[in-house]
């Protein structure tokens, strides 16, 4: 089987049994540099895609979002800065109620995710130029999907039995790292990035 046909193959379990691709997942061995370069080519094509949707755009865009992809490069290092931190979240937060996940696996799952999560990006961007409508549609599914995919394989990582438990601990978890992601942003970029014509 072909490099492609095995990526095809683990994209549509991933989708049909999220928690069993995990485990195929973690069982490839992927190399460490490997992974770590995986995390920064999902943060450069993700802040690509989002600066080109974000470029095509007619109306005024929320404050904070321009200022964090002002340029591409600026786009790439938040979103691998955010990726990163979830990371850390995934791997911290699931070892501090027990999990058995290690931070190199966290970063493979993350990473795969990311990955993923290309093509409805892609998808989206092309509705936009469509219909911002279906555009937003397509947004909110992807957010839906990665959210339940990411409990799925947080939950086999960490070999916690409960889905719906670690769902409130992401959910906790990314409320968390917002306020203190805000607090930043506030000390770096000055409060008036989170106000609109100042």
């Amino acid at each position: 089987m072909t490099l492609a046909a095995r990526i095809a193959a683990l994209a549509e379990l991933t989708v049909r049994d999220p928690g069993q691709a995990t485990r195929v997942l973690l069982a490839e061995g992927v190399p460490l540099p490997a992974r770590t370069l995986g995390l920064l080519l999902v943060s450069v094509l993700s802040a690509v895609l989002a600066s080109v949707q974000l470029g095509a755009l007619t109306e005024p865009v929320d404050p904070l979002i321009a200022a964090m992809t002002a340029s591409p490069f600026r786009a790439a290092l938040v979103q691998w800065l955010i990726l990163g931190l979830s990371v850390v979240l995934i791997h911290g937060v699931g070892r501090f109620f027990g999990g058995r996940g290690t931070l190199p696996d966290s970063l493979l799952i993350m990473v795969w995710l990311q990955f993923l999560l290309l093509g409805p990006q892609l998808l989206q961007l092309v509705a936009d130029l469509i219909s911002p409508e279906l555009a937003g549609i397509i947004g909110l599914v992807t957010l839906g999907l990665f959210i339940v995919l990411l409990t799925a394989c947080v939950t086999e990582l960490h070999g916690f039995r409960s889905r719906g438990l670690v769902f409130l601990g992401i959910i906790g978890s990314s409320l968390g790292a917002g306020f203190v992601i805000a607090f930043a942003l506030i000390l770096v970029l000055g409060p008036e990035v989170f106000l609109p014509h100042v």
